[in-house]
């Protein structure tokens, strides 16, 4: 018979001669997790003829060459796609995940090479991911590149090593192609498709997003540069909202509660402000307050949480 681990899936052939009437405790090899297996009981006195079901066919489970293994964590599914297929047109394998919870599993059942968070990943921070894999024995070697978490100098208290614990920093779009080097550097025989130009080889387009207007006021103009520009400030703006939650989680949620949001984490917002007129135009700054909306975007999804 077959017997399947309820926490992993990792399927068993066992032996219903050396399982007793109230069952046998199993212990999965892969995860560790115990679980109760019990024979199937055949009906002795069945009142009409049962039709013969099929015996369920035992998938294979995927395995992966840990040596040569990147997870990617990107809760954007375009972007995540473009830099796994880039990865693994260099001659490496690649799991795709798009929240934190998703990442340590995948982390933990394959221990991969390297690791690729995002900073601003749902559910679980690509912050607190790669602190959990930095306190893993089994994940000491492991490299772990953090998209998306480099500020202005000025903008740190400081140094990002100490916050974060990551081996590489790196941002979005420096993705895929600024991946190569650093995954040599992490040990990986990283191959280029043999082509004349390097930079196409490795460059996966990413298909192009449409944003839509809003509902009311001026048209947003959808020049490509404008809308990748608009991206790039959404997204700083979860970054840094992320961080002020993480290290600051009982300030940030009684200034939720007491409605002082902006007055309390006041020299964190101008910060985050700062970074922005650093890296994103007048244009697109003008468009939205980026930081205040995300900052109580996260604040509402917090308070339904709680």
């Amino acid at each position: 018979m077959v017997a399947g681990c309820p926490k992993c899936s990792v399927r068993y052939r066992v032996d219903p001669d050396r399982i007793g009437p109230d069952g046998a405790k199993l212990r999965c090899t892969k995860c560790s997790a115990v679980f109760l297996v019990r024979v199937p009981r055949a009906d002795a006195t069945p009142s009409k003829v049962q039709p013969v079901e099929p015996e369920p066919q035992v998938e294979p489970e995927v395995e992966f060459d840990s040596t040569r293994l990147v997870v990617i964590a990107d809760p954007d599914e375009a972007r995540g796609k473009s830099t796994a297929e880039a990865i693994r047109s260099w001659g490496l394998s690649a799991i795709l995940v798009h929240d934190g919870v998703e990442a340590m599993l995948s982390i933990q059942r394959t221990l991969p090479t390297a690791i690729i968070l995002d900073a601003a990943l749902p559910k679980m921070f690509g912050f607190q991911v790669c602190e959990v894999v930095k306190r893993n024995e089994s994940l000491r070697d492991t490299t772990v590149i953090l998209v998306g978490a480099i500020h202005h100098q000025e903008g740190y208290r400081r140094d990002p090593t100490e916050l974060y614990g990551a081996d590489v920093y790196i941002e979005d779009p420096d993705l895929p192609n600024g991946l190569n080097a650093l995954l040599r550097d992490a040990g990986m025989d990283v191959s280029l498709p043999e082509t004349g130009d390097t930079a196409s080889a490795v460059e996966v387009p990413t298909p192009p997003q449409v944003v839509a207007p809003p509902a009311t006021g001026p048209a947003i103009d959808e020049d490509p540069e404008r809308t990748a520009e608009r991206e790039r400030a959404h997204r700083l703006a979860r970054i840094a909202v992320s961080e002020m939650v993480l290290y600051q989680p009982e300030k940030f949620d009684q200034a939720r509660r007491d409605g002082v949001l902006e007055q309390a984490l006041g020299l964190e917002i101008q910060e985050a402000r700062a970074l922005l007129r650093q890296r994103i135009g007048e244009e697109v700054r003008a468009e939205s307050d980026f930081i205040i909306d995300e900052l109580h975007r996260v604040a509402k999804e917090r308070g339904e949480q709680a």
